[in-house]
């Protein structure tokens, strides 16, 4: 049995500042994780937001500042881990997608620009394509799942239970940042589990108006995962921060 790290959403910006990074690589020493799981958007990818593009909010934007900062906090995340060692496991997210989407409609920028920018494997991590499970210790980790004839993202308040239902295993998505458990159990007691691992934030995103009141930050442990079963540890960022933002000795 393992233990397990999840960690939300983190939207990498260069508006906010990396230090959470530091944060989340101490504690994944601190508590021996041996699997790392991040949920996807790791790089919040700003110079390619479409919802603002030609606002004041736009300004400043560029696609290399993006790529540099999110280089920043993987290395930041890898040099607070130190000596450990644990499988990472980065399953992309919408906003990495942006990259993909641009060059879709940009033909003229392929070659230019690409996801592999982003370099997440030569800093240790195993990357997944967009809305393509991984199986790890029987949990299905996904940054989100799709769902009806449309392909929509399943959401909603009670996500976890949804998920649940519609996909009858333990799953755990990011993307709506918003925090949700739930448990269901087969006739034969085994237990599946649905989690909506919440986001990894210190900053305001303008997007989210007043909406980002209802989002969850923290990381989260699951420990003695097996079959996809586990205990879970809820640990919400100032937490993280009090236990872990100390200066480096």
């Amino acid at each position: 049995m393992t233990t397990h790290l999840v960690i939300g959403d983190p939207h990498c910006t260069p508006h906010a500042s990396n230090e959470r990074f530091t944060w989340a690589g101490r504690m994944a020493k601190d508590i021996g994780a041996d699997k790392i799981i991040c949920m996807g958007d790791f790089a919040s990818m700003d110079s390619l937001s479409s919802w603002d593009r030609g606002k004041k909010s736009f300004q400043g934007r560029r696609y290399r500042k993006d790529i540099g900062h999110a280089h920043q906090a993987l290395e930041l995340f890898n040099n607070a881990m130190g000596n450990h060692k644990a499988e990472m496991h980065m399953t992309l997210g919408n906003h990495e997608d942006r990259i993909d989407r641009m060059v879709e409609d940009n033909p003229e920028l392929e070659g230019a620009i690409s996801i592999d920018d982003l370099k997440y494997p030569d800093y240790g991590w195993n990357e997944y394509t967009y809305r393509y499970p991984v199986i790890i210790d029987g949990v299905h980790y996904s940054h989100n799942f799709p769902s009806g004839i449309m392909g929509s993202a399943i959401s909603g308040e009670n996500i976890a239970r949804t998920l649940l239902n519609k996909n009858k295993v333990s799953s755990t998505v990011g993307h709506c940042h918003l925090l949700d458990y739930a448990v269901g159990a087969y006739p034969t007691g085994k237990k599946i589990m649905g989690l909506s691992a919440g986001c990894y934030l210190t900053h305001k995103e303008s997007y989210a108006y007043n909406t980002q009141r209802m989002w969850w930050s923290g990381l989260i442990v699951k420990r003695n995962v097996k079959g996809g079963e586990y205990d879970i540890e809820i640990v919400n960022v100032k937490e993280v921060k009090r236990r872990y933002g100390r200066p480096s000795k």
